[in-house]
């Protein structure tokens, strides 16, 4: 028997892994933006946890936190679309805190919750 025929008679065990569609120019900004973006999301749930574990430990919240973290973005030229991703992650925080939605930063599915939102990216 043939190597091809050999190649034709064997039945993988596992399917194949589907396959993306291939990086091109016209869409690597699309990706890159969005990978950023959600950076940023992730930053803020970061965040949102330093601030609950320093909450519990001292009780308090020191007042300008938020704003001291948005000036450190804007000194250190973070792009913009993470500075949206780290917003519009601390908005739908706290308008799910507001709602009444007791929200956990360390189980927090940020991602699925900027979903739900319609933030566009």
């Amino acid at each position: 028997m043939s190597s091809s025929e050999q190649t034709a008679r064997r039945i993988a065990s596992y399917p194949s892994p589907p396959t993306s569609p291939p990086l091109t120019a016209s869409n690597a900004g699309g990706l890159t933006k969005n990978r950023v973006y959600l950076n940023g999301a992730l930053e803020a749930r970061a965040y949102l946890k330093r601030i609950r574990t320093a909450m519990c430990t001292h009780g308090q919240c020191r007042p300008g936190m938020l704003l001291e973290q948005l000036q450190l973005f804007s000194a250190q030229s973070f792009p913009p679309p993470f500075v949206k991703g780290f917003v519009d992650a601390i908005d739908a925080y706290v308008s799910m805190s507001l709602g009444g939605r007791d929200v956990d930063p360390q189980t927090w599915d940020v991602l699925a919750a900027i979903e739900r939102r319609g933030y566009s990216q």
